[in-house]
């Protein structure tokens, strides 16, 4: 049994290209960068930076929101959403395929949806997709953990 289980990991490791290694941790920081933008984007109410850093058919589920949102029905509400994200962790990626990731991490949020206060640490998942040469946030997540 061991040696088909060595085998076949033989087989697998010769299989795969060349530099994959690579050149997945050039994709992991163009999805950091990517993400960082975005970041960047929500922190000034910036529409035009988020539309341009998210597919047209996005959808992000907080506690806040209370509901699944558009990426139009997040822009609507940008006036009432005011905080300040310290990241916890470091954020992980694992890629879903050539042009698929997943990205997670732990932050602690401060500040407030619509006048309720956003506080306590929460746990961030971001699906990123490739699309035209560029990563791009498809579906966001945030959950709120036990402080």
């Amino acid at each position: 049994m061991r040696t088909r289980v060595a085998l076949f990991t033989a087989m697998i490791l010769v299989a795969l290209p060349v530099g994959s290694w690579a050149g997945e941790v050039e994709t992991v920081e163009a999805i950091d960068n990517a993400a960082g933008m975005l970041d960047e984007a929500f922190e000034k109410q910036d529409a035009a930076a988020i539309k341009a850093l998210t597919t047209p058919d996005h959808l992000a589920v907080t506690t806040y929101y209370q509901e699944p949102r558009t990426l139009d029905q997040q822009i609507v509400s940008l006036p009432d959403l005011k905080y300040d994200q310290t990241n916890l962790t470091e954020p992980s990626v694992t890629m879903l395929g050539p042009d698929a990731a997943m990205r997670r991490f732990t932050a602690k949020l401060d500040g407030s949806y619509q006048g309720k206060p956003l506080t306590g640490p929460v746990y961030v998942t971001q699906i990123m997709v490739m699309r035209d040469g560029k990563w791009l946030e498809k579906f966001y997540q945030l959950t709120a953990l036990t402080p």
